[in-house]
């Protein structure tokens, strides 16, 4: 069996081309991702208004609603995603996501809001768990930190073009005379219509034009038992938990701020959704991506001279300098002051992203890609997209309840998260490194 194993080993990696041309395709399904998730945020003011709801309600949208089904379906998808074609998969998920995303803009009532942020969290939980495993069947180790930089940054892209686009579809949906239907639609209802369609036509180009790559690491299709995988994670516990906790408590601060951020432009500073949506985007857009390539160059760097821990390192050094900006930036007094703070908060708070994928795929055998990755992610939504844009709208209407409470809920969380993490991930090298050499 190793002789076998290390045989398939040797076997040449993809063409770059190939991969690159594969990598393309699943980064376009995760920008549009993004954009489906994120459009809301611009429209809080109204969708509150029209279907009566307060903060708590709305951060149960983003959060709980959106998370139950996100974090549900990801070991199903994950178990899926170690045991078959996994085209299918993703392009069935984007679907989905466009579909409800499409209902989101015909819901009525904070129910029926509620059940159709839970469906586009269901059709989104495919893709990462998906792509991190056909993106570590084409590359190999020394371009993979690299790679799933590219991937991640895509996220970092997603966001920044949903603000972009979202900002200036509402203002340009808000201009239209709409013919019939859609003339009867509010324009906030519109809009959901409009990010909606592109998904439909992704899902079938992953269809027809991406490749499913051989999987690397055995060519036996024989599904791996459960108690295996349990077993395999009982052994990595040591370095796993501490590393999911770590990363847990980026994704909450982070899904916090992007979730409430439009908020507090339009409370604190009296911008529009457009106004805020274009400028917020464009600096997401720009340094984003640059956090996350950033990581990738630092990771491979050091992974090359031999660091085993280096996505660990990367990530939680990188991450700490947000506790300083992301705390501060909510509180300066001006919007131009606070998107200045942002910016290097923004800057850093991308950096672990690709990180986490890449420490994941590096200590965990190809027929347990899809789970293992499914599981951190089901629990870092858990704590980050359940808690995150719960704990600020629970603040927001009990502890700092002014109009613009909302910037000091914010600062706590980002000030707070941020050394709690790196202490998280710190404590978490030595484990690790020790799980690198065992692989």
């Amino acid at each position: 069996m190793k002789a076998e194993a290390g045989f398939l080993e040797a076997r040449p990696w993809p063409a770059q081309r190939l991969a690159w041309t594969a990598l393309a395709i699943l980064a376009l399904a995760n920008v549009l991702s993004y954009l489906d998730r994120i459009v809301i945020n611009l429209l809080v003011e109204p969708i509150q208004r029209d279907l009566a709801i307060n903060d708590t309600q709305f951060g149960l949208l983003q959060g709980v609603a959106f998370g139950l089904f996100y974090t549900a379906m990801a070991l199903p998808i994950g178990r899926l995603v170690d045991n078959g074609p996994r085209k299918p998969i993703i392009a069935i998920g984007v679907a989905v996501f466009s579909l409800f995303t499409l209902a989101s803009g015909l819901a009525r009532t904070f129910g029926q809001m509620f059940v159709a942020r839970i469906g586009v969290g269901a059709g989104e939980a495919s893709v990462v768990p998906t792509a991190y495993s056909i993106i570590s069947d084409m590359f190999p180790p020394e371009r993979l930190g690299r790679a799933m930089s590219v991937f991640t940054m895509t996220a970092f892209v997603g966001i920044g073009l949903a603000y972009i686009a979202g900002g200036v579809a509402i203002a340009a949906v808000a201009a239209w005379d709409a013919p019939g239907f859609l003339g009867e639609l509010a324009p906030w209802r519109r809009t959901f219509l409009l990010v909606a369609a592109p998904g439909l036509l992704v899902a079938v180009l992953l269809m027809t034009v991406l490749k499913e790559p051989e999987r690397r690491g055995g060519r036996d299709a024989a599904k791996i038992p459960m108690r295996e995988v349990a077993a395999h994670l009982a052994g990595q516990r040591r370095a796993l938990v501490l590393v999911f906790a770590g990363f847990s408590m980026i994704t909450m601060s982070g899904y916090a701020s992007t979730v409430w951020t439009p908020a507090l432009f339009i409370r604190a500073y009296g911008w529009s959704a457009g106004e805020i949506g274009v400028a917020y985007g464009a600096l997401y857009l720009v340094l984003g991506p640059a956090g996350a390539l950033l990581a990738g160059w630092l990771c491979d760097r050091m992974t090359a001279r031999g660091v085993r821990e280096a996505p660990l390192k990367v990530a939680a050094w990188g991450y700490l300098g947000t506790a300083l900006f992301g705390g501060l930036a909510p509180l300066m007094p001006t919007g131009e002051l606070a998107l200045a703070v942002f910016a290097p908060a923004m800057l850093m708070a991308t950096m672990p992203y690709p990180m986490a994928g890449t420490a994941i795929q590096l200590v965990t055998p190809n027929r347990m890609r899809g789970q293992v990755s499914a599981l951190y992610m089901l629990v870092i939504n858990l704590v980050g997209l359940g808690a995150g844009p719960l704990v600020v709208g629970v603040f927001n209407d009990a502890l700092f309840t002014g109009h613009e409470g909302v910037r000091y809920s914010l600062a706590w969380v980002n000030a707070v998260a941020a050394p709690v993490a790196f202490v998280l991930l710190w404590a978490a090298f030595r484990p690790y490194r020790d799980l690198r050499r065992e692989t």
